[in-house]
């Protein structure tokens, strides 16, 4: 576990250590506070050294500047550090001393700095990703303090929790004891605040994991989202649901909130552009009531096909998720999912992708229709178009599997074969 040396790590160590918990002790110099920081390592060392524990101290220097603020910097370096250790000691899990004061000051101090509702679950209990324990998080700091001066447990004051011009510390040591006289419980109000914005946040995730479920679909290398689907969230779902997408395609570190709202503007005007670019050569493409997410240029359509067909070997075309196969019938009936054929079929039976100039003579119609007006009357996207399949005998089209009925039988008498059309998947 984590210790620095002060009061709620020391008493989370002794407790741990009292109830059996095999544990092993991490100490981080910050590199900074001079002597005081080596008096500190110094009094973790002997302490683990005095409960038997496995002991193990990094050195990071926190003081060098960056684009980060000090605070951040110095957690984000202790805790590489911490999983260091973790790793080296052999542990499952980093515990961290956090209590529930932690815990107040936290939602606080990023209510007013302007957090989102997301900002207000506060420190979580438990950090899968970055093995992370906050066994203490319920925990009142003085209740802490109290388990030590109860059993003579010395710890390790940090005299720089007294500088006011620190924000969090000046919360600590005035704004919520202020509070406190204002309403009796402030402190535990909100750590109970917190824990309410988790639990939203947990049933929002899970709302946009079940969209998500719905919505997406992978394809032409890349994702194919039905943003109904995500309408359906409302404004602050359907945000958290573009950011997991946008994540989902490897975008998460490089999304401003300027492309987010690009992002949903795009989605919000079905007639807009066709296309929106966006960071790491990535693309949205519109097409009809989908949209594509993916690289540059765009959706990888199915390369164009022209095959023979004869019973009885069926035809897959995986990537166009359509399976040609053969039925054996004595009264064969033309349909959209079958296609009347004669005892001995034609060798010149093809399967090929449609042609511009395509046209189909439909039964009841005195001439051929272009195929390019059927696609636009039944409103098929250009990924649609991009999977149709013909059937055509002699040069003439006889049917398009999945968009026409089979409009005549092919050469000779009906009555020995089917083909027959299925769906390989419901995404294609």
């Amino acid at each position: 576990m984590a210790v620095s040396g002060g009061a709620d790590s020391v008493a989370l160590l002794h407790g741990l250590v009292t109830v059996g918990q095999r544990v092993g002790v991490g100490h981080v110099h910050h590199g900074l506070r001079g002597d005081a920081a080596e008096a500190d390592l110094a009094f973790v060392r002997e302490l683990a050294t005095g409960l038997g524990v496995p002991f193990q101290a990094a050195r990071v220097n926190a003081g060098i500047r960056d684009h980060r603020s000090p605070e951040a910097r110095a957690r984000e370096l202790r805790y590489a550090a911490l999983e260091r250790i973790r790793t080296a000691l052999g542990c499952s899990w980093i515990a961290t001393a956090h209590s529930l004061d932690d815990q107040a000051e936290t939602v606080l101090l990023r209510a007013i700095r302007g957090t989102g509702l997301g900002g207000l679950t506060g420190i979580g209990p438990r950090l899968e990703s970055a093995r992370v324990l906050r066994p203490v998080l319920g925990v009142r700091r003085w209740a802490l303090r109290e388990y030590l001066s109860s059993r003579g447990l010395a710890w390790r004051e940090d005299e720089t929790n007294a500088d006011l011009s620190i924000p969090r510390n000046r919360l600590r040591r005035q704004v919520l004891p202020a509070l406190e006289e204002v309403h009796a419980g402030a402190t535990e109000k909100l750590a109970a605040l917190a824990r309410r914005a988790r639990e939203s946040e947990a049933d929002g995730e899970r709302a946009v994991e079940r969209a998500l479920g719905r919505a997406l679909s992978r394809g032409d290398g890349g994702l194919w989202v039905n943003p109904l689907e995500l309408d359906a969230l409302g404004p602050v779902g359907r945000r958290r649901a573009l950011l997991a997408l946008l994540s989902e395609a490897g975008l998460g570190d490089r999304v401003t909130t300027g492309h987010l709202t690009r992002v949903e503007r795009f989605l919000g005007a079905p007639q807009g552009a066709p296309s929106l670019s966006l960071p790491g050569g990535r693309v949205l493409f519109r097409d009809a009531g989908q949209v594509w997410l993916g690289p540059g240029p765009g959706p990888a359509f199915p390369s164009r096909v022209s095959t023979s067909l004869g019973p009885p070997d069926p035809l897959e075309f995986p990537e166009r998720g359509i399976r040609l196969s053969w039925r054996r019938t004595v009264r064969p009936a033309s349909s959209r999912d079958a296609l009347a054929l004669p005892a001995e079929p034609s060798p010149s039976l093809r399967i090929r992708s449609p042609r511009p100039g395509d046209r189909i003579a439909l039964p009841g119609d005195l001439s051929a229709k272009p195929l390019v007006e059927l696609f636009r009357s039944a409103r098929w996207s250009r990924r649609q178009r991009a999977r149709a399949l013909v059937v055509e005998t002699n040069g003439e089209v006889l049917w398009v599997p999945g968009l026409t009925d089979a409009s005549r039988s092919c050469g000779g008498p009906v009555g020995g074969w089917q083909l027959v059309f299925e769906r390989l998947s419901s995404d294609a």
